[in-house]
């Protein structure tokens, strides 16, 4: 095998790998198209690895015949290129390179890699890849990605993927929502004061709203004012997905907080099926000794009831109502304080009520969630039997995962973004690289953090021998075999 370079169609050069048996000439990698000497070196470079990793007859080590003086050895650079290699296959595999944008391509890559600023994304991808940008095309090429409908081709390569390679029917999704906090204070556009699940409610903030699959595989996000209640979300996103996903049979599952009665109306509405957390203590008190004396505090007793015109499951258990009780205890005993030392209640406690201006202990409110303790209820309008309603609602802890990669591994969160294209353009290449990551874990299982971790061992280095002049690369050597393995497997993803 050797490199060559060959004129396109489109009036720049290619670099690929080739080889001539009998005559007949076999392309097997086409390593990418230039137009500058810039460019050509990196692509001669990347086809260089190809040759090294992939034709092992016939090539020679650099120095291979030759008595080697290791002090006559420079070494010019050390890259992370199998790391940046497994992370474009990825990309690829996953359908992304519709995109056709080399920089959008190296900005989610950069993500996953290394989340940082767009000012310090440049730095890293020109000292760690060799990819040069200025901050200025870094955000030149965002704003045409994103004027050339840049969410939509991201979601519908991952729908499409989702069907085709992993092998989902997309007939049931999962939805949650989460929140963002910026350093700021200042309301504009997106951003604005709301109920943080970040617990920062000093700071505004925007509100994402996120579905995957069953194996929490981003499908689909949307990006909401600050100020949105969660449950406002969900009818338009629901609606949203079931258009792109074309799926006539979809059932979405929700927790709680997505639960309203006009919620539950429209989906059934739009025949769309819908599992969803229910609020037992918002029902009356009817309902709740109803279902407190079916129940009768059996361990993993399953009771179904009528409500809303829907099916009410309820499911009791020990270890939930102890959790429930010592939660309840605790809450009482902050009340009693509360009530002794009024000057203290400067927000609101769970069990403490006023009567004719005193505070004192609200013993109606106890007395209901005491029948309440250990019951967990799930409204649906499937015909799903009631333990696959109650599995799948379970399932939850996908999209609950999928946000805790976004905002650790990932580093989403837009601490100094000011602009709304900025912001949303933000989230699009967060989305994009949540995929490759949840990919990489669902195929390993693996986390993201460890595959990283593994991928950088491996370096490749620029190397020339001084005396003579001669250039090449080599790869850190790994020894251990357990890592061998696990290098192994991840070198075979994507291909």
């Amino acid at each position: 095998m050797w490199v060559r370079t060959v004129k396109t169609k489109s009036g720049s050069h290619a670099v690929q790998v080739v080889s001539k048996h009998k005559g007949k000439l076999t392309v097997h990698q086409h390593v990418g198209s230039y137009r500058s000497d810039r460019e050509k070196t990196k692509l001669v470079f990347e086809a260089n690895l190809f040759l090294r990793d992939h034709d092992h007859a016939g090539q020679q080590d650099l120095w291979q015949t030759e008595t080697v003086n290791l002090s006559e050895i420079q070494i010019n650079n050390s890259q992370p290129l199998f790391l940046y290699q497994l992370l474009s296959r990825i990309y690829d595999k996953l359908g992304f390179n519709c995109l056709n944008d080399e920089a959008i391509k190296d900005l989610i890559l950069a993500r996953v890699y290394h989340p940082v600023s767009k000012r310090e994304t440049v730095e890293i991808l020109s000292d760690e890849f060799g990819k040069n940008y200025s901050l200025k095309t870094i955000y030149r090429h965002l704003k045409k990605a994103m004027g050339v409908g840049l969410k939509d081709k991201l979601q519908s390569a991952l729908i499409t993927f989702a069907k085709k390679e992993l092998n989902d029917s997309l007939k049931l999704v999962f939805y949650d929502v989460t929140t963002l906090a910026f350093d700021s204070q200042a309301k504009a556009g997106l951003k604005d004061f709301g109920f943080s699940k970040d617990h920062r409610f000093q700071d505004v903030q925007i509100v994402i709203g996120l579905v995957v699959n069953r194996d929490g595989f981003p499908l689909y996000f949307d990006v909401f004012n600050g100020k949105t209640f969660e449950g406002k979300t969900f009818v338009p996103v629901v609606e949203k997905i079931k258009l792109l996903l074309n799926s006539p049979d979809l059932t979405v599952i929700a927790d709680a907080g997505m639960i309203s009665k006009l919620n539950v109306e429209e989906l059934n509405k739009r025949q769309i099926g819908f599992i969803v957390g229910a609020r037992l203590a918002n029902l009356s008190g009817n309902l709740q000794n109803e279902i407190s004396t079916k129940i009768s505090e059996q361990d993993q007793k399953i009771i179904t009831i009528d409500y809303l015109g829907y099916r009410l499951i309820c499911q009791y258990s020990h270890s939930r109502a102890n959790k429930d009780r010592s939660t309840r205890e605790k809450q009482l005993e902050q009340a009693k304080k509360a009530i002794d030392s009024p000057a203290r209640i400067s927000h609101r406690f769970r069990f403490v009520k006023t009567t004719n201006g005193k505070y004192e202990v609200n013993n109606d409110l106890l007395e209901k969630s005491k029948k309440i303790e250990g019951i967990k209820g799930y409204l649906t309008n499937t015909k799903m039997n009631e333990l696959t309603i109650i599995s799948r609602y379970h399932d939850l802890w996908r999209v609950e995962k999928s946000f805790r990669i976004t905002k650790t591994d990932l580093e989403a969160r837009p601490v100094f973004l000011k602009l709304d294209e900025t912001i949303s353009a933000h989230m699009v290449i967060v989305f994009a690289s949540l995929a490759i990551a949840r990919y990489l874990e669902i195929k390993t299982n693996t986390s993201i953090h460890q595959i990283l971790k593994i991928a950088r061992k491996v370096l490749t280095h620029q190397i020339t021998h001084i005396k003579t002049g001669k250039t090449g690369v080599i790869k850190t050597t790994i020894k251990d075999k357990d890592l061998c393995g696990k290098l192994e497997k991840l070198r075979q993803l994507g291909h």
